[in-house]
């Protein structure tokens, strides 16, 4: 029998209950040549779940010693005959295009070491009496094509998304055994030295999140932060093998003074600051300790695999000192460093002079305009080519070196997220056209940035901000026709609520529930209801349906909709106020009333909505005086929201409350300079209050918005059947003019009292 072209490595500890779900979705590949490799990584014996398959391809090997995940992947590169090697968790799934897509894009690409794909974040509860896991949301986190400066900064390819070359892997040494958390960026980070990687834009899987008290091995490590920054620092120092045809070689060679805390905390702060790659050369220039003693004065940080410490037992000359440890280098830039770096202050210089120096054939070296390390300081801080220091710093003669000063200029791999702090800038100031501006600037960008896939989200605040609807139901349909499919039917109920499409909210929300894997029944499992502070976007799909079934008169599956809402979320008011809603909609006013008496506080007490809910109860029992004052507090929580303009113009008409409409709706419209509907409705107020004049100029400043305003024009006739001439504004803006108010029809006598 040959070799498979693909190994696929699943390390599992102790989670049985979903390790068959995980080699299914490996069974189910619409590539067949492939193996897989279980190791159990001491915990329970997993044999039982691998043999219910009965598949020759099927890699069984157990260990009684639980010794990390890392250990088990180097294992599982080792036994593996594959060309290409991939990676699933035991919680974890691939999608059927998985193999295909990704060994497609290696065949293609054969310089590459490495081809990745899109994953979604499955948000998910588990039952307590079942073990069944229920997904509740799915949503594209992690999507950016291929960047080699940001993947030195953070990993930006999980290692369930990617498939790469089992000879890259020993190449570089395979996986970091004594990193605990993110183990696959101390793989792929050191990949990337020597290879380019190619992003499969297309979706093959999903990685699991629970919502509740995570288990994975990544949030445990976090909790403690000490730790989690020094397993950090170990992937930044962990170099694989030289050459690197990558990436520049650069040695830091920093002149030690003393040893001891104060310079333990400088080189974290390098370390933790300069992510591009580096050697880091601790020149004891005369500091008085021995080797031993130097390294055990580091503590953890001589763990670190890319530290070396030259030692010059007599004091020489700075200068000469650098001399001494740069002829022990190979690198071609030095980076030349003292105790006054101030390295938090520009983390990304490095980055950045290597674009200068990529551009500038000429250039020797740089030295930053950063404060606190002016030259009167320091002759040093600077980054300098190796053969050029050497030359123009020979003893016996005088020479110069001419170190250029330039200002830290942005680094062009960090481009994306420049542009995006300043697109943040602008929704947190609610400039919504410069956000949209910056938001295309970034999207017609393409390499080493992230696509639509993931900045959709964003796309979907400007849009609806911006009531650019078409442009957002485009992309997002053209996603889900490229697989994205889950967020995207979910982002278009949405968007079809605020449009008002109700058939087309449910339409969407169907599909997306199929796509989650969601059935009503679900809902009745043990982990529902449950409180969570934020809203899932299932919640606020289930709202949305369930206000499409109230429009279309569908009372029953309005609150069904809202009972799934309300298992989402226990402690929100609005499924409440949904069912509140449907009961008074079908007549029932004692149980909507009930319904809003029990939403939970202080959720309800602020929500405008559930004042004008309540005045709309009390409207049709015919208690127009207190309804008006729930839709006068309304008003005062939300004077913004014009969802109260209507209920309290008609309400206010129809109890002759003019005078307490005025500020109100002047206040509304001051807000709303283009909202034609309020000005209309100050028209008619105005008027009712014998004020002509204000009332001829709101009808006027609606009619110039909205010309067919048919308010705004129905006072403009009224106005002409009462006066053959308003005067022109005078300081007295009060003028009424006398006449008899016998002659005037009432404006709302057959207006409606229900809204």
């Amino acid at each position: 029998m040959s070799d498979p072209k693909v190994s696929v490595i699943i390390s599992t500890y102790n989670r049985p209950q979903y390790l068959h779900e995980s080699i299914q979705s490996i069974l189910n590949q619409t590539m067949s040549d492939w193996e897989l490799i279980i190791l159990n990584d001491g915990g329970v014996d997993v044999r039982p779940v691998v043999e219910k398959f009965a598949d020759p391809r099927i890699v069984y090997v157990h260990d009684s010693i639980n010794r990390g995940a890392a250990v088990r992947r180097n294992q599982g590169i080792e036994l593996a005959k594959g060309e290409y090697i991939c990676y699933l968790d035991d919680d974890d799934t691939f999608y059927p295009n998985h193999f295909e897509s990704l060994s497609k894009a290696l065949d293609e690409n054969p310089e590459a070491g490495l081809a990745y794909s899109d994953l979604y974040a499955a948000s998910s509860v588990s039952d307590n009496k079942t073990g069944r896991r229920h997904i509740l949301d799915k949503q594209m986190m992690v999507s950016r094509d291929f960047n080699r400066e940001f993947m030195f900064h953070y990993n930006h390819v999980l290692h369930v998304s990617l498939m790469h070359r089992r000879t890259a892997a020993l190449r570089v040494g395979g996986f970091a055994n004594d990193v605990k958390v993110l183990i696959e960026w101390s793989l792929t980070r050191r990949l990337a030295f020597i290879y380019d990687f190619v992003h499969v834009e297309v979706p093959t899987g999903e990685y699991h999140l629970a919502i509740f008290k995570s288990d994975r091995i990544s949030v445990r490590e976090r909790r403690n932060q000490a730790s989690y920054q020094h397993n950090l620092r170990k992937i930044r120092c962990n170099l694989p093998p030289e050459p690197w045809p990558k990436v520049e070689r650069i040695d830091l060679l920093y002149l030690v003074e003393r040893w001891g805390p104060k310079l333990n905390q400088h080189l974290k702060e390098i370390i933790d600051n300069f992510d591009h790659p580096m050697r880091i050369k601790l020149v004891a220039n005369g500091a008085g300790l021995s080797l031993e003693e130097a390294q055990e004065s580091l503590k953890e940080l001589a763990e670190l695999k890319n530290i070396e410490i030259i030692r010059i037992p007599q004091k020489i000359h700075p200068l000469l000192a650098f001399r001494k440890a740069a002829r022990q280098s190979t690198a071609k830039f030095l980076f030349l460093v003292t105790s006054a770096l101030q390295a938090v202050k520009a983390p990304r210089r490095l980055f950045a002079s290597m674009d200068l120096f990529k551009e500038k054939s000429d250039l020797n070296s740089i030295r930053w305009g950063v404060e606190g390390e002016e030259k009167e300081k320091t002759q040093f801080e600077c980054l300098i080519l190796r053969d050029y220091f050497l030359t123009h710093t020979k003893p016996g003669g005088r020479r110069v070196v001419n170190v250029q000063g330039v200002t830290v200029a942005p680094p062009k791999g960090f481009k994306f997220d420049i542009m995006y702090g300043e697109y943040q800038r602008q929704v947190k100031s609610q400039d919504w056209a410069k956000a949209g501006t910056i938001l295309d600037a970034i999207l017609a960008e393409k390499k080493g940035f992230p696509h639509i896939q993931y900045l959709v989200n964003d796309l979907e605040t400007v849009c609806l901000k911006t009531k650019n609807y078409d442009r957002l139901e485009k992309e997002a349909l053209a996603l889900i026709e490229r697989g994205y499919k889950p967020d995207n039917y979910m982002r278009l109920a949405r968007l079809y609520a605020v449009t008002e499409r109700w058939s087309e909210v449910l339409d969407m929300g169907a599909l997306a529930m199929e796509s989650l894997g969601l059935t009503f029944e679900d809902f009745e499992a043990d982990c529902f209801p449950f409180k969570l502070g934020n809203e899932l976007h299932s919640f606020t799909m289930f709202m949305d349906m369930g206000q499409a079934s109230l429009e279309l008169r569908d009372f029953g599956g309005a609150a069904r909709y809202f009972h799934m809402a309300a298992k989402l979320k226990s402690d929100s008011h609005k499924p409440f106020l949904g069912f509140a809603k449907a009961y008074m909609e079908s007549g029932y006013l004692e149980r909507a009333e009930e319904a809003l008496a029990k939403m939970p506080q202080p959720g309800g007490r602020e929500d405008p909505e559930s004042h004008r809910v309540l005045a709309a109860i009390l409207r049709k029992r015919k208690n127009l005086p207190l309804a008006f004052e729930c839709l006068k507090k309304a008003f005062q929580i939300a004077p913004q929201d014009e969802k109260n303009v209507d209920p309290f113009y008609f309400t206010g008409a129809g109890l002759g409350r003019w005078d307490d409409l005025v500020e109100p709706f002047k206040t509304f419209a001051l807000h709303h300079e283009n909202h034609a509907g309020v000005h209309g409705r100050l028209a008619s107020v105005y008027f009712s209050l014998n004020n002509f004049f204000l009332a001829r100029e709101a009808a006027e400043k609606a009619l110039s918005i909205e010309p067919q305003n048919p308010v705004a024009k129905s006072i403009m006739e009224r106005i002409k059947k009462v006066a053959n001439h308003i005067p022109e504004k005078t300081e007295d803006s009060s003028l009424e003019l006398e006449i008899n108010p016998e002659i005037l029809p009432g404006l709302l006598d057959s207006a409606p009292i229900v809204w």
